[in-house]
């Protein structure tokens, strides 16, 4: 089976795997394919817990974008912040990702020939946008923290500087999960599973207790053959 999945999978994809069973090609395989099912597990649980988030906050940052001013015309800008973005919200989130997740929701609705909602502009952003607006030393993002997206996690019980370490061990995860890089630490797999249900408590603890219900990740690590 190596020797016929090599040259498809090539020799450097499967040379962790290789590696970790000391060059027993037949484990190895048996280990590739026990990596699929874990990423599998993984992303369905980073399904959830990116919906969740970007929920929450993108609900907050409705709320907030609403109590901002136009300058121009000195009126409140819309609540659909993706549509009427404030300044502060287009320069977090960068320009060139807004222009992206407008071409991208444009491209999707074409056939139902509507406007771009909200909706569909929120759908089109990545895990990394809402990681990237969590407070770190940017002042703009200390405001919005303390002006908005603090309250996407009404049950925080830890340091901001807490949850953002949290949420970027997730996205560092998705990100690896996304690129089919191998999860062989289980160390970090379990640790950020933990993270994710801590998010997802710290916004709502009844998801949270969904979430674990439904989740394959821990029925996979035990299923390591190694």
């Amino acid at each position: 089976m190596y020797d016929t999945l090599e040259p498809h999978l090539t020799a450097m994809r499967l040379t962790p795997y290789l590696a970790a069973e000391k060059g027993h090609r037949k484990n190895a395989i048996r280990l590739y394919q026990w990596n699929i099912e874990l990423s599998g597990a993984v992303y369905q649980a980073l399904h959830v817990v990116e919906v969740v988030l970007r929920n929450a906050i993108d609900e907050q940052l409705c709320r907030w974008n609403a109590t901002q001013i136009n300058s121009r015309t000195g009126s409140p800008l819309r609540s659909e912040w993706l549509l009427d973005p404030a300044p502060l919200l287009t320069r977090l989130v960068r320009a060139k990702e807004l222009d992206v997740s407008r071409r991208r929701a444009e491209q999707a609705v074409r056939q139902q020939k509507r406007p771009v909602a909200h909706a569909d502009l929120l759908a089109q952003l990545s895990f990394g946008t809402w990681r990237f607006l969590l407070p770190d030393k940017d002042a703009g993002r200390k405001l919005l923290w303390e002006e908005a997206t603090k309250d996407a996690f009404p049950y925080l019980e830890r340091s901001p500087a807490e949850l953002v370490k949290s949420i970027d061990g997730i996205y560092r995860l998705r990100n690896r999960v996304a690129h089919l890089e191998p999860l062989l630490n289980k160390g970090n797999v379990r640790k950020q599973f933990e993270n994710m249900r801590t998010v997802l408590r710290e916004i709502d603890p009844d998801v949270e207790k969904w979430f674990v219900s439904i989740q394959k990740v821990t029925t996979e690590l035990r299923n390591s053959p190694r």
